[in-house]
């Protein structure tokens, strides 16, 4: 069974979300705050958050910073749920890691639907997170989050580190545009937008692999990217 820790304050929302949770064989795990929903994590095997924004305590982007910079419930899915007025908040939200976002109110089965295929999308990252991989002078270790080249630490956001893990650990494998948005982006990533070439120009940035002769990541032309080996 997954477990499901629902953040949100609001007391009816929280027992109809929940509710449909469990009519679909989740089992869901209540939390009214941000402090609340971190505890939660440290005691229980937590598959997926949904976050409410406007907590009591302390706001839904903070909840899911503190998330994302565990060492060990930090992969966990996170679905942010928010208001139509809360869209950027939303967008900032996927920028620092959430996979998806979806807007009050919604049909129990968009919910469902969206809540799946995060779940399907972690399941896709790769899985041996006490694996470290070593390309020439890049060192990245999955289950630390870091990367490293010439023993200097480079800072990935989380979905570049994201994009740069799938790709490594898949080398040699020319990864299209959609795989990489359906392993690590969120439902409302689309094929035409140009998000997971931005990411991949980020990444080049950082690792200095700007040059005409790549060293680490090439274009494959008319497919997405590839690792080399």
């Amino acid at each position: 069974m997954k477990y499901v820790l629902v953040v949100e304050d609001d007391p009816i929302t929280l027992k109809i979300i929940c509710a449909t949770l469990e009519k679909h064989g989740f089992s869901a795990i209540k939390a009214t705050n941000g402090n609340d929903a971190l505890l939660h994590l440290k005691g229980h095997d937590i598959h997926a958050v949904l976050l409410d924004l406007n907590l009591p305590d302390m706001n839904g982007i903070e909840v899911l910073k503190q998330i994302r910079n565990h060492p060990v419930f930090h992969s966990v899915a996170i679905i942010i749920v928010t208001e139509n007025d809360d869209k950027l908040e939303a967008i900032l939200g996927l920028e620092i890691g959430a996979d998806d976002y979806i807007t009050k109110p919604f049909h129990q089965r968009e919910l469902i639907a969206r809540l799946n295929a995060v779940l399907r999308r972690t399941q896709l990252i790769p899985s041996n997170m006490n694996s470290c991989l070593l390309f020439g002078d890049l060192y990245i270790d999955m289950k630390e989050r870091t990367l490293k080249k010439n023993d200097k630490v480079i800072d990935l956001s989380f979905k570049e580190f994201e994009i740069l893990c799938l790709l490594a650990s898949n080398a040699g494998v020319a990864l299209s545009r959609e795989a990489i948005m359906n392993a690590i982006g969120g439902a409302d990533y689309s094929p035409e937008t140009r998000t997971i070439d931005m990411h991949i120009a980020s990444i080049r940035k950082k690792i200095d692999d700007t040059g005409n002769e790549k060293k680490y990541i090439d274009t494959v032309s008319g497919v997405g990217y590839r690792f080399r080996k």
